[in-house]
């Protein structure tokens, strides 16, 4: 992979392109970790009305429940203070949204099991399990190579 550097002042702003014949899992990669610069490291939670700074890749999954949006670690459970669709926007691309109300990291999952009405079960490395809805599994699908 060849890489070529221009700096001049002319320029307003950074751009990074990525010339290619095709796809490779090489050059996604490259673009996810180009993608992920932008992404923050820390999210604002509350746990017991103490406010914590969350590192992004400890949160498992961040999901929907009672109108609050909670983002699950492997030690704790804490309520954020954003919508579901700002957290998409916010995390970086290692988290894939499996529904309507939960984006799951990918690097949290344990293992999936497909069932016989066409979901896939979803169990993460901290012995919780979810659901996909059927309206993800393509976006599920395709980020997994499955």
């Amino acid at each position: 992979m060849k890489v070529r550097l221009d700096i001049d002042q002319q320029y307003a702003e950074e751009q990074i392109i990525i010339e290619a014949p095709s796809l490779s899992p090489r050059v996604q990669k490259v673009q996810d970790f180009v993608q992920s610069l932008d992404q923050k490291e820390t999210l604002k939670g509350k746990f017991q009305d103490q406010l914590y700074l969350i590192e992004v890749g400890t949160i498992q999954r961040v999901y929907i429940e009672n109108r609050k949006v909670l983002a699950e670690t492997d030690i704790r459970t804490y309520t954020l203070d954003i919508r579901l669709y700002q957290a998409v926007e916010i995390l970086p691309t290692s988290f894939i949204q499996i529904s309507q109300s939960e984006i799951v990291n990918i690097d949290a999952i344990s293992h999936l099991k497909l069932t016989s009405n066409g979901l896939i079960e979803i169990y993460l490395k901290n012995d919780s399990f979810t659901y996909s809805s059927r309206r993800y599994l393509k976006a599920i699908k395709e980020k997994l190579e499955l």
